[in-house]
């Protein structure tokens, strides 16, 4: 299943929201001081679309989860092929761009 979509409700099976809610979110919740998320970009997608990147990772800061700073700071990205810097960046850019707080959670599911 390859990610796609923002929200649970476009029916992808892989929406970013699916992958905050579900994967991203209990992980940054159960780290402990000085672990890192280890993100995986090249393990089987062959893209990721914008509103995956978007909603999967900026909006844990969008809907006030966390300030980005700490966010990026808790994430490292890796990834084999160099094709996947582009993703790389796209996430630590959305992440940055992203208003703390700004917006109330909804569930779509």
């Amino acid at each position: 299943m390859d990610p796609s979509g923002r929200f649970y409700s476009d029916d992808s099976g892989a929406s970013g929201e699916q992958f905050r809610e579900e994967h991203l979110l209990p992980a940054l919740q159960n780290l402990q001081p000085g672990e890192k998320i280890i993100v995986i970009l090249d393990d089987g997608p062959e893209s990721y679309g914008s509103s995956f990147l978007t909603e999967g990772f900026a909006g844990i800061v969008k809907y006030g989860y966390m300030e980005a700073r700490p966010l990026l700071d808790a994430l490292e990205i890796e990834y084999t092929d160099p094709d996947y810097e582009f993703f790389e960046k796209k996430i630590k850019k959305y992440i940055s761009e992203a208003k703390f707080a700004s917006k109330d959670y909804k569930s779509t599911k």
